[in-house]
């Protein structure tokens, strides 16, 4: 695949400048600028269009979460990965529903970190094991006491294929991944993704996964 360029978002320039250096050694990806806080990764964004934006969330004049929702607005074609400190399921789910990509912690190792990326990237989702935790959890308290339903009996009314598509989403496969899985072209995928986001009326493939989740669509191993 072609260097995927990444833009770092965070007000404490030692740690950018850190993040900078750890990415600086992987070919596969290009530091294209740092910003400060939400305003100026609108601003860069607009300029330089990364592949993938590094985010904070708290941060001065613009916090991370407002300039995902703006970003959102404005070029929903962009994936933004959170990095931050903050383990609250607010935040999380917070940032999953103004179109995050993946959220994990700045105690993240690099690797994982790099994996994080190029999987963002690429179309997928992913979330830090703490944070998927809570994700499940949240949804389990939701869905207490109702009785699951098929995906063939929902009132979406998916078809079988947008349903095996939908469950490979929300085990963070990229559009490339699931048309390998399921023998069709990547432009078939995102058809099938139109399809779905239309009748679940979701707006992102992040929200796809979480409603699969909830649904008990998907079986996540211990």
């Amino acid at each position: 695949m072609d260097t995927v360029k990444v833009l770092v978002v965070d007000d404490h320039t030692l740690f950018r400048r850190g993040i900078a250096a750890v990415l600086a050694n992987q070919e596969s990806l290009e530091v294209v600028g740092e910003a400060l806080d939400g305003l100026e990764a609108i601003e860069k964004t607009k300029e330089i269009a990364p592949d993938v934006i590094l985010m904070d969330l708290n941060m001065p004049r613009c916090s991370g979460l407002e300039a995902i929702q703006a970003l959102q607005t404005e070029m929903p074609q962009v994936n933004v990965l959170v990095l931050t400190v903050s383990d609250k399921e607010a935040d999380l789910f917070a940032a999953i529903k103004f179109g995050a990509r993946g959220y994990i912690l700045k105690n993240t190792e690099p690797d994982e970190l790099i994996h994080a990326i190029l999987h963002i990237a690429q179309g997928g989702v992913i979330v830090s094991p703490l944070m998927a935790t809570k994700l499940l959890t949240e949804f389990k308290d939701l869905s207490a006491g109702v009785e699951r339903e098929s995906i063939q009996g929902t009132d979406a009314d998916l078809s079988p294929r947008e349903g095996e598509v939908l469950q490979l989403v929300a085990q963070g496969a990229s559009n490339k991944k699931i048309a390998d899985s399921l023998f069709i072209s990547e432009n078939t995928v995102k058809t099938h993704l139109r399809n779905i986001m239309e009748k679940l009326h979701l707006v992102n493939r992040s929200q796809a996964a979480a409603y699969a989740v909830q649904r008990g669509l998907v079986q996540y191993k211990e």
